[in-house]
């Protein structure tokens, strides 16, 4: 089984995109049918995602992502993700509370975790701009201000480096 995403996410980060623009109405439709406490396909959010970056282009994917994280931290929390450390020691839990059965290819993980810094490791398929502009939200949740970003790419593996105060 590929894995499936809460409804919740799906249409926290999806429907921000699709708002973004008048070009999306089929998908919006369906962002608007899903229910927040129901799961569906990883593999639909996947390609949904890829579909409207590609239209939307990674500076407004980034600006999407993060207000989206912003608005769905309360639902990271009431997973128990009520803090910096929590969220960032440990990211791959976050994502698997958010996504069960993720698979192993779209992992996220922490590299290391310091009071003002983090770097995340991912071969995950969701654009950059949509992972970063993910953990910029979440941090900007946290009243933490992200004073540097640096994302490098070897062979099938990204690093995101970030720093904050």
């Amino acid at each position: 089984m590929s894995g499936e995403i809460q409804g919740a996410w799906f249409k926290a980060i999806l429907g921000s995109m699709t708002a973004a623009s008048s070009r999306f109405p089929q998908q919006q439709q369906r962002i608007n049918s899903m229910r927040d406490d129901t799961w569906y396909a990883w593999e639909d959010y996947v390609r949904m995602v890829g579909e409207l970056q590609a239209s939307l282009g990674d500076r407004a994917v980034e600006a999407i992502a993060q207000r989206s994280a912003m608005r769905t931290l309360p639902l990271a929390r009431a997973l128990g993700f009520d803090s910096v450390e929590k969220v960032f020691g440990d990211f791959d839990a976050l994502l698997r509370g958010m996504v069960r059965a993720l698979p192993p290819s779209d992992s996220t993980r922490t590299v290391s975790f310091m009071p003002l810094s983090v770097e995340l490791e991912s071969h995950s398929r969701l654009p950059s701009a949509l992972l970063l502009g993910t953990f910029r939200g979440l941090l900007m949740g946290f009243g933490k201000i992200v004073t540097e970003v640096k994302v490098t790419q070897r062979g099938g593996t990204r690093r995101f480096s970030l720093k904050w105060m």
